[in-house]
């Protein structure tokens, strides 16, 4: 299913993400072997693909390089962050394999994501109280907050589960900067 202008489905995405090298003081290298970008990007993959690009794209030694490695370290202890939380919440919620399956389940075609749309939100709320913001990053989770509705959990404890894994856990910290696109 598309919406929208499908002309614009033809072009690449990194068309529209990242900066115009003309406009840049520093050379663009048109063709190299060691960089590949990717005909199709999964949507939340896309922030972490424009900072990938634009980390390797900078000159070194640059502080432009140094802006970029900060934007992609940030990201990444972003996303760690993200799941390391779900899936402590998915653990405290069911047994570690059932949790997994909580991620990975898909309803059969024609039934909707969620039974409880009221359930599906207040989760999400209360995964954002006491969490944070789920960003476009963590979207990636909202099959398994519609499947714990789904199940029957309610939302108190759905609370002590994100109150517990958001303020019991130490936040992630990632230092080194990867070598390859994911």
């Amino acid at each position: 299913m598309k919406y929208g202008n499908l002309s614009l489905s033809k072009k690449s995405l990194h068309t529209y993400l990242g900066t115009n090298p003309a406009n840049d003081n520093y050379t663009f290298v048109r063709h190299n072997s060691s960089i590949s970008i990717p005909r199709a990007v999964n949507q939340h993959e896309a922030d972490f693909l424009h900072f990938w690009h634009k980390f390797h794209k900078a000159p070194i030694g640059s502080q432009k390089k140094l802006e970029a490695q900060k934007q992609l370290v940030d990201e990444i202890n972003h996303r760690m962050r993200i799941d390391r939380i779900m899936m402590f919440i998915l653990k405290l919620l069911f047994e570690p394999e059932k949790g997994l399956l909580m991620m990975e389940t898909v309803r059969p075609t024609g039934q909707p994501l969620v039974d409880d749309w009221s359930c599906f939100k207040a989760l999400v709320r209360t995964y954002e109280e006491h969490c944070g913001s789920l960003s476009r990053y963590g979207m990636r989770y909202m099959r398994a907050i519609a499947n714990i509705c789904n199940v029957g959990i309610q939302m108190e404890k759905m609370a002590m589960a994100s109150a517990r894994a958001c303020t019991g856990t130490p936040p992630v910290q990632f230092d080194a900067v990867p070598f390859s696109p994911p």
